[in-house]
């Protein structure tokens, strides 16, 4: 293996770092000359994620390094908010001042006074925001972008006890299906994958209101009504189900569809209600063979006549707690040949107590009864899908098992749980959980060990005492999403998520904001933003902006950013962080979180002046609170339930810096130390075995849930009053559901679309990118644009209901671009959370209005599990900006401003 640090000559060098432009964290080369990073390149060598190739967000990051928007030294705020006057200060005197005044807040109205917003993580992911957030002491971590980023991919875990992954299929993959996804874009490395499975014979469906470079080159484009997908996949349920296309065998061996569902409580039917003393671990189904109650033990790993896996299951248990496997199938594995479980039908059952005789079906039946009407013309009328194409990609999945589902990270509706439960449906009646070919867990309890703690596990968030986290903002309103719901899935198994924010523990964006605006159910008067442009990407900016500009509502906001955003400039102290050339990095697990492999990643060049990683201000932030009290330095660590430190008491920050940090990790779980990792570049945890990669349920002879079965009936969504199986809600704001604003509001906004080099609100700054991609483009079909009187490349201005709190904001202007092809009465705006830095901060806190979608956006309506609002499925209207709106916003970039963006010399970055 080649060394992760190679001299070229006496002057030159290559490094072998970690690219974090996106949140793939590709190995790549960076060649050094004199100190300073000239260049970014692949190898074919390298292989996974990038297979040796080098996007252009990599190749873009040597102008990001010394871009001359860096934030080089700490600043505290000289004038009001957005006035763009600062101080320059040292590390010490910003920390001290912040910890002051923390600890002053929390004295007056408690930690949960203070939030922490989503981000997208510049060098590391949330980890370190929560475990500031439990330095404070606040439940109130990560509340925005998770609800619409990740939770389409984290909100599985109700369903199988982990999430699953997708990487774009595999040799064995028939089918590859996805939903509003423009992986062109957003991951270009992934989207190179599929075509290439694409190519060897894997079909691929792209399921978006625009027809996007991806789906371009799909088997089937399908233009749904943005917000409607829950109809269209229970229109291709019905279809699945009534040809008879689902896989009988898995859904009956492997998922609960078989458990039968009281008519009274609309809860599963256990043992423990028909028979006095009976188990609760129990849960009954009906017997075809016999034509009679059954049950299914979860807890003994039984079917009824069957043998039990426990011993196996306990054994597994063993290996696993020395980080060992086993590929032995477990003896519940298959039914027995004496039970046959119904998947349809009504069974009449008498209870065990007063309650008498009940009614029940299975959830199988459920489920049919609920997308009985999904009818093909049906769901046409609902989602604007063609009732035959419905048809024929319902055939295609039902037939081309095993399919590989990606339900995007991006679907942004009201109604995104429901979303995400039929997504499951879709994935579990295809047979296509944890099998090759379709959505693999990323870890599968016990059968995978754990060697290694996960992001989670370091975070110390599920260490906060229950009475706090039941202060969590939304915990009770929305109760799958933002942490009632987790509590009971503690319980299932003690695998944390990879990711630290893949875990359902935040706040909802409605209730921070509500509670900054009312006080209720307490105020929140304190931001501390983690490396995140928050502003850009959390919508009504016109609320947040009136709360940011009185100072008696947000009493404290910290910025720690790689750049001056327009976040930054309304905050009360900025502190510069590096960038992930700038750092060293301990992967948390290569190929998997349960892989015994680890990557490391070398920093290639110095820190840019006094920045600094946002591990090293949580450390400094800790040791200045503990002069007021210890309670900030030292606590419980991790929930009872948690593999590693388990129900502990500890230091929050063992290490002053995050070299450090990672030091004592790679010694206590790898063996050495952290510099020899370096050298290293991947290492494998002492004794740890490699574990099976799919089909662990067989070796398990269960899921890792509370049913021992991949929960097609949500026991978690049942359990906190919402509807277990999926049901169609239209989007809380759309021309079905607000016919009043629709008079005024036709069209369907779609907010979002992927634009090239971007990531999030990052990279407007960079000459490549901006000369690739210089404006928003918003994309419209030409009937649309010609009815409403704009044509192509003309500037319009996109304009929402003043509704929710959006006024005065609620227009941004855009470029009309007929180069996708887009269903009638859409408009797709590209990309969310623009802002220009080219722009001064006086020039309406760098052009952060303009362009920004995240304005037209109302989250006062929103999803009731999970607290989500309608990023992609809100109305507007379109018309034409005037001469004179674009004399005054000056849109286009201009030759002279591209200049002013250029890398700074070894001169300037060091003033």
């Amino acid at each position: 293996m080649e060394n992760a640090q190679t001299s070229i000559d006496g002057e030159t060098r290559k490094v072998y770092a970690g690219c974090r432009s996106c949140h793939l964290n590709c190995p790549v080369w960076v060649t050094v000359k004199d100190g300073r990073a000239v260049k970014v390149e692949g190898d074919p060598k390298l292989g996974p994620p990038n297979m040796g190739k080098a996007c252009v967000r990599a190749s873009e990051a040597i102008q990001f390094e010394y871009s001359p928007t860096r934030l080089r030294y700490p600043l505290k705020r000289a004038g009001k908010r957005g006035e763009g006057k600062w101080e320059r200060v040292s590390w010490d005197q910003a920390v001290d001042e912040i910890a002051a005044k923390i600890h002053e807040m929390v004295e007056k109205h408690g930690a949960e006074t203070f939030v922490l917003p989503g981000r997208t993580g510049r060098h590391d992911m949330g980890w370190v925001a929560h475990r500031i957030a439990r330095t404070i002491g606040t439940p109130n971590n990560y509340y925005g972008a998770i609800q619409v980023c990740y939770l389409p991919q984290f909100h599985e875990q109700v369903n199988y006890g982990f999430y699953t992954a997708t990487g774009g299929g595999s040799a064995a993959t028939k089918c590859h299906v996805s939903f509003s996804a423009e992986q062109a874009y957003a991951w270009p490395i992934q989207a190179q994958t599929i075509m290439a499975n694409k190519e060897n014979g894997m079909k691929l469906i792209v399921v978006d209101p625009v027809q996007g470079v991806y789906a371009s080159k799909a088997d089937e484009w399908v233009p749904v009504r943005p917000g409607t997908d829950v109809g269209l996949i229970m229109g291709m349920a019905k279809v699945i189900i009534d040809k008879g296309l689902y896989d009988k065998d898995y859904v009956v061996r492997w998922s609960n569809a078989p458990f039968l569902v009281r008519g009274d409580t609309g809860g599963l039917l256990l043992e423990s209600d028909i028979v006095e003393g009976g188990s609760d671990k129990r849960f009954m189904v009906w017997d075809e063979k016999e034509d009679r109650l059954k049950y299914w033990d979860a807890e003994e790993i039984q079917w009824e006549g069957g043998p039990s896996g426990k011993a196996h299951y306990d054994h597994l248990v063993e290996l696993f707690e020395e980080n060992k496997t086993s590929t032995e199938k477990s003896p519940a594995a298959d039914l027995p040949d004496s039970i046959m479980p119904a998947l349809f039908g009504e069974h009449e059952v008498e209870l065990c107590t007063r309650g008498g005789k009940i009614t029940c079906i299975p959830a199988f039946q459920m489920l049919a009864n609920n997308v009985a009407e999904w009818t093909p013309e049906h769901t046409e009328s609902i989602t604007g899908v063609p009732a035959d194409q419905v048809e024929r990609v319902a055939t295609m999945i039902g037939t081309l098992k095993p399919v590989d589902i990606n339900q995007g990270m991006q679907y942004m509706s009201t109604n995104v749980s429901q979303y995400v439960n039929a997504i499951n449906v879709l994935k579990i009646i295809t047979g296509s959980v944890d099998v090759a070919g379709g959505n693999v867990l990323g870890a599968f309890y016990p059968v995978t060990p754990h060697a290694f703690p996960s992001e989670l596990d370091l975070s110390w968030a599920d260490g906060l005492p229950l009475e706090q986290k039941r202060k969590r903002l939304g915990y009770y309103t929305h109760r799958v999403g933002c942490g009632y719901a987790w509590e009971e899935m503690v319980k299932w198994q003690p695998i944390r998520p990879q990711n630290a924010d893949g875990a359902m523990l935040f706040p909802d964006l409605t209730s921070v904001m509500e509670a900054a605006e009312t006080g209720r159910p307490y105020p929140v008067h304190g931001i501390i933003a983690i490396s995140s442009n928050w502003l850009m990407h959390d919508p009504t900016l016109a609320r947040w902006l009136k709360l940011l500009e009185d100072e008696t509502k947000i009493e404290l906001h910290v910025v720690t950013d790689v750049v001056m955003t327009p976040t930054a400039e309304m905050a009360d102290y900025v502190l510069p962080a590096v960038t992930w050339m700038e750092r060293n990095f301990l992967n948390f697990g290569t190929g998997g979180g349960s892989s015994p492999l680890h990557q490391a990643y070398n920093k290639a060049v110095e820190p840019l002046c006094e920045a600094r990683h946002d591990y090293d201000f949580g450390a400094m932030l800790s040791k200045a609170l503990g002069k007021y009290d210890k309670r900030y330095v030292e606590g419980r660590l991790n929930h009872e339930w948690t593999n590693h430190w388990a129900g502990e008491y500890g230091k929050f920050w063992p290490a002053d810096t995050i070299d450090g940090q990672r030091d004592l990790l790679s010694r206590e779980f790898l063996g050495m130390p952290f510099e020899d990792v370096l050298k290293r570049r991947v290492v494998a945890v002492p004794g740890a075995d490699t574990p099976p990669s799919t089909e662990r349920f067989l070796i398990a002879g269960k899921f890792p849930t509370d049913t021992g079965k991949a929960n097609l009936f949500s026991t978690i969504h049942q359990k906190c009053g919402y509807p277990p199986l999926p049901v169609y809600i239209e989007p809380a704001e759309s021309p079905l559901s607000r016919p009043d604003l629709a008079k005024d509001f036709p069209l369907v906004g779609s907010y979002g679309k992927r634009q090239a080099g971007f990531f999030h609100s990052e990279f407007r700054q960079l000459p490549w990118t901006r000369e690739m991609t210089r404006t928003p483009d918003v994309f419209i079909n030409p009937e649309t644009a010609a009815q409403f009187g704009v044509a192509e490349n003309d500037w319009i201005w996109v304009e929402s209901p003043p509704t929710g709190g959006r006024a005065p904001y609620n227009k941004i202007m855009g470029k009309v671009s007929f180069r996708f092809m887009v269903a009638p009465g859409i408009v797709s705006y590209s990309q969310h959370a623009w802002w220009r830095p080219e722009k001064t901060v006086e020039e309406e806190l760098h052009g952060a209005f303009e362009w920004n979608t995240e304005a037209l956006i109302e989250v006062e309506n929103n999803c009731p599990e999970t607290g989500s609002g309608g990023y992609r499925s809100q109305i507007c209207r379109i018309y034409k900006a005037t001469e004179e709106d674009i004399a005054r916003y000056r849109p286009e970039i201009t030759r002279e401003q591209l200049e002013a963006l250029m890398p700074m010399t070894p001169e300037e970055c060091a003033k």
